[in-house]
Order: C-alpha cells, then structure tokens, then sequence
C-alpha cells in the first residue's frame, strides 16, 4: 500500500504559513522573530502621539491692577499737595483797606438818621440821639424811642431789644434809666393801629454812644441802626 503524496511536496513556495509572514517577493521570507520591513505592513494597536501641554502663562492681572492703584495714589498726592497753599497777602491790599467805622451797620442792616422812621415787620420805628442823663449823681447815655403797630395783629416791644454803640465800637445792651419813671419804655405788647414810646439808657460806662440799633431777638428782619 502506498502513501500518497502531498499536493505540496517539491512545490516548497506552496506549503502553508501557520503564524510565519507570507513570502515576500522573490520567495523570501523574513526571518523568524524579526517585524516585516518597514513600509511594507500597518502596525496596529500603537497609542496616539499627543502634543505635550501648552506652557500656562502667567497671570499678570493683579501686578498690573496694582500698578494701576500706586499711579492713582501719586497723581493724587501729587495734584492735592498744593490746593492747601494760599497767596499771601500783598501789603499793598492791607494798606488800601479801608477800616469799617465804628457803629456802621453790618450788610443787609437798615441805615438811617437818628429821628427818623424805619419799618421793621408791621412796627414803624424811630429813636432820637442819644443825650446824657443825670439821676441820683449816675449819668447814663438815653435814647427815645416811638413803634407804631400799622399791622393787624398785636406786636411785642421791649428796651432789651436795643443796643448802644461806642466811638470805639463797645456795643452795650440797653436797659430802662435809674429813674423807672413814666419816661421809662416797659415791655408789652401793642395793638393794632396803636403808637407807645419810652426812654432807654445805657450803663454808666456807656456813656458816649453815636449809634443806636434795634435788634430783636426774635425776629426775622434785619436789624436797623441809628446814627447822624
């Protein structure tokens, strides 16, 4: 009984490759362990090559806020350094100065002569000159003073209203004379239409007075002040 032959005997190009490379051209084979030449079959299953990171950059925001901050601050300094500073007085400008006269009234004060009448709210007011009196051997500066109410309801009047001023600009509260006589101004209040008058002195110190000044105290009109 004879074997029969294999199809691939003598035929050594033919026999099967169970896990070896197919034949290269020219019926090479690659040798035993070693990769197929380059170029010649994909290699699978290789990772990806991924780019490294990017350098983060750094961050320069607060460098830059502050460097913002420290410039606001010296502008600042630098600008309200010298605000405070003030132009110093020329002697020329003291010296052209004119010097207030003493009794003169303040601005916005009503300015009249002694004798004539002037209107503070619903009151028509006068005072005379001022006249040294005698009493008990005390002599005081006295001023006669006339309000008549042209309003409709009652005014208020009162010698502590009044002020005397010196050559020398001492200003002194006026009060009722030594003698509290008839010729004293009391206080009260005056009706309509009405007209009352009265005498007010000052002090014994205040005996050389050349102004005369209604200022009440409660009152929102301007003062008026009596001189010659």
């Amino acid at each position: 009984m004879t074997t029969p032959q294999s199809p691939y005997q003598g035929h050594p190009q033919q026999q099967p490759y169970y896990g070896q490379y197919p034949p290269q051209q020219g019926g090479q084979y690659p040798p035993q362990g070693y990769p197929p030449p380059q170029g010649q079959y994909p290699q699978y299953n290789q990772a990806p090559q991924i780019p490294p990171p990017a350098p983060k950059k750094k961050r320069t925001g607060l460098k830059v806020t502050l460097g913002i901050l420290v410039a606001i601050v010296v502008i600042a300094i630098a600008t309200g350094g010298g605000g405070d500073e003030q132009a110093p007085a020329t002697a020329s400008g003291d010296a052209n100065a004119a010097p207030a006269a003493a009794g003169a009234p303040a601005s916005g004060d009503q300015s009249v002569k002694f004798g004539q009448e002037a209107t503070s709210g619903d009151l028509a007011i006068s005072a005379s000159a001022p006249e040294q009196v005698t009493e008990f051997g005390m002599t005081q500066a006295c001023s006669t003073v006339t309000y008549k109410n042209n309003g409709s309801s009652p005014a208020s009047f009162n010698p502590f209203d009044w002020k005397f001023t010196t050559p020398a600009g001492v200003e002194a509260s006026a009060s009722i004379p030594f003698n509290a006589g008839a010729k004293a101004l009391n206080s009260g209040q005056l009706a309509p239409g009405g007209t009352t008058s009265g005498m007010i002195c000052g002090d014994q110190q205040t005996t050389d007075v050349n102004a005369v000044k209604y200022a009440p105290s409660f009152s929102f009109s301007d003062p008026i002040t009596w001189t010659n």
